[in-house]
């Protein structure tokens, strides 16, 4: 299999990025380094949206204190619920790091985004970010009315690891007969530690993420061990009972087949699936470069699909 091409717009973008924030190669260096969080903390300014009211609630959490930062459009109106999980290999990030994106959810697609703040890997590996995005989802769900949400109209989004994590959230509600969720949307996710698909074996040294640092993210995260389903969704047996779905993959991405082969699963026991599949992407293209012609394209394909399912 050879690697494709990359977006020439990305691909100008990336060989001028300012590497100081993200690193938009050799990640795997980045994650190696115990200095990593302080690599990756001086973000830039977080965006501000007068029309979006940002606020930070702190409930309990099964590791302890359990921040959600939550983004309410200034509309006067019970809102459907987004539940969002931040990507970051498992091991760096937060809700501020994706601030731009929660803020497009919750505008673009009318709905209250509660963006979890979860543990994060190798301090706190499997399952504490997963329990984490679950009792963030059992609190917005028993606590609606406080942030002016409808728990009837509940989607679960997340990107990369936070595409696992939400995965991961999704069938937990199913399995446990917890919180009703309408919608998942699932954007580059990881969702086999076993790192066996075909675009993750051939393509080593692609931009943002390469299967090095693929392997190294999952070491941190399952401590060598892949236990399905909730570390690794596509390992789980049965996949039927999910709600409609929504996945889109990068297609120059060591984890565009896994994502792939996730919605085919998911199609084959009988949920409804859209598979997106974004030409000449690499790993975070929407993040890194959101005003790129192909991310524009991608956020607005992403609020779309929330829109629909959530405004029936």
């Amino acid at each position: 299999m050879s690697v494709p091409p990359v977006d020439p717009e990305i691909h100008t973008l990336l060989d001028t990025a300012d590497t100081g924030v993200f690193p938009v190669h050799g990640l795997d260096t980045v994650l190696a380094d115990p200095a990593r969080y302080a690599l990756l903390r001086d973000l830039p300014d977080t965006p501000v949206d007068e029309r979006v009211k940002v606020q930070n609630l702190f409930v309990p959490g099964p590791g302890g204190q359990l921040r959600l930062r939550v983004y309410r459009p200034e509309i006067h109106e019970d809102l459907p619920m987004i539940l969002y999980v931040h990507g970051g290999a498992f091991t760096y990030g937060s809700p501020e790091a994706e601030e731009e994106r929660s803020l497009r959810y919750a505008r673009d697609a009318r709905a209250v985004v509660v963006s979890v703040d979860y543990r994060l890997a190798p301090e706190h590996p499997y399952p504490a970010a997963a329990d984490d995005a679950y009792a963030a989802l059992t609190w917005i769900a028993a606590n609606a009315a406080q942030i002016g949400g409808d728990r009837e109209r509940i989607a679960v989004a997340g990107g990369s690891a936070g595409g696992n994590i939400a995965a991961s959230t999704v069938l937990r509600a199913r399995d446990l007969e917890g919180p009703h969720v309408v919608f998942q949307s699932l954007t580059y996710p990881t969702v086999d530690g076993s790192v066996t698909s075909a675009s993750a074996r051939e393509f080593t040294d692609t931009p943002v993420l390469n299967r090095a640092a693929l392997e190294l993210a999952w070491r941190y995260y399952a401590q060598e061990s892949h236990p399905a389903p909730y570390a690794s969704p596509l390992r789980a047996a049965d996949l039927g009972g999910l709600p409609p779905t929504y996945i889109a993959v990068a297609e120059v991405d060591p984890l565009r087949d896994e994502g792939r082969d996730y919605a085919d699963r998911l199609s084959a026991a009988g949920v409804t699936t859209e598979l997106v599949q974004v030409p000449g992407a690499v790993h975070g293209y929407d993040l890194l470069f959101p005003n790129a012609r192909i991310s524009e394209r991608s956020l607005a394909d992403q609020v779309r699909a929330l829109r629909e399912a959530l405004h029936p």
